[in-house]
């Protein structure tokens, strides 16, 4: 009878390596940078800004105050990311003036919106 300890041994171990190996590559991670998520998380935010004053005005809400819950809300939000948010605004009729901007770090994003909606009864 042949003995072939040593052949079974390296052939598990090499098959062992190769099973590591695999499951090493399908669990990795994807590296997204951190510019798209910042650019990301801004243009999220400016259409939630647009979507809220729509719903508000459609809704006949008060747009003040559908915006100051939002921006508390976005605030703390942003504010467990690591982002500095800031969103000024002011209402006339169905006029909304926006200033919104974002900060992480050295980049920055800013800008500035004038929303005028015609709301049909």
């Amino acid at each position: 009878m042949v003995k072939m300890k040593g052949q079974i041994f390296i052939l598990t171990s090499i098959l062992i390596l190769i099973a590591l190996f695999i499951a090493r590559e399908t669990t990795k991670t994807v590296d997204v940078k951190q510019n798209e998520l910042f650019y990301e998380s801004y243009s999220n935010l400016k259409s939630e800004l647009i979507k809220t004053i729509d719903l508000a005005l459609l809704n006949g809400d008060s747009v003040s105050d559908k915006l100051q819950n939002f921006k508390d809300f976005s605030t703390e939000v942003f504010k467990k990311k690591g982002y500095v948010e800031s969103v000024n605004y002011s209402t006339s009729g169905n006029v909304v003036y926006l200033n919104v901007s974002l900060t992480r770090g050295n980049s920055y994003l800013l800008d500035s919106l004038i929303i005028n909606r015609t709301v049909y009864t």
